[in-house]
């Protein structure tokens, strides 16, 4: 089955089936779309009922590669250490962590001091809150500035979303689908 059949704009959602032919893995669901504003199909395979809510949760799911850039070519570059012992491994995951962790910290003072600006040149905050940190650490050693230790995150809601673009984000308030009650015949 492919939402290659779909026309721009139109979604379907499969009820419970099984995939696969040799060990088929039992109760999934499927939801196919395709989408008017990039001209692209999607498919979705969920272990939940799917729904047009899923493609927004999904989109959610992809800002968890944010943090895997940040950990890859984007950031610490943690292939590049070419470790095969798993106790070094662990121990330089370990320090990343924390790393990650106080950087994360910093960037949510940043932008709670409303000082964001002066390491995100974005209208709108376009970094992730790792590299706002990462941004402001380097300007503080620049500038021999403290760096202050922020011990918490604050569980109020994110006073300012990271948006990559206005566009990009008005255009993610613009989708709409019509839900098709089965798929049409090729």
């Amino acid at each position: 089955m492919s939402s290659v059949l779909l026309q721009p704009g139109q979604a379907y959602f499969t009820d419970a089936i099984s995939v696969g032919k040799t060990k088929p893995y039992p109760n999934v669901y499927l939801a196919f779309a395709h989408d008017k504003q990039s001209d692209e199909d999607w498919t979705i395979v969920s272990d939940e009922p799917t729904n047009l809510q899923t493609f927004a949760q999904y989109r959610l799911r992809f800002q968890v590669e944010e943090s895997f850039l940040d950990l890859k070519s984007n950031g610490f570059n943690l292939e590049a250490s070419r470790l095969r012992d798993k106790f070094a491994l662990s121990q330089l995951c370990g320090v990343i962590a924390l790393t990650m962790l106080f950087l994360v910290l910093q960037g949510v003072q940043v932008v709670a001091s409303g000082k964001r600006c002066q390491v995100d040149s974005h209208w709108y905050r376009g970094m992730s809150y790792l590299k706002l940190g990462w941004n402001w650490i380097r300007l503080a050693i620049t500038h021999q500035w403290k760096i202050q230790l922020h011990p918490f995150l604050s569980s109020v809601p994110d006073p300012q979303p990271a948006i990559a673009s206005k566009r990009q984000y008005d255009d993610t308030l613009k989708r709409e689908f019509t839900v098709l009650s089965r798929i049409p015949a090729s």
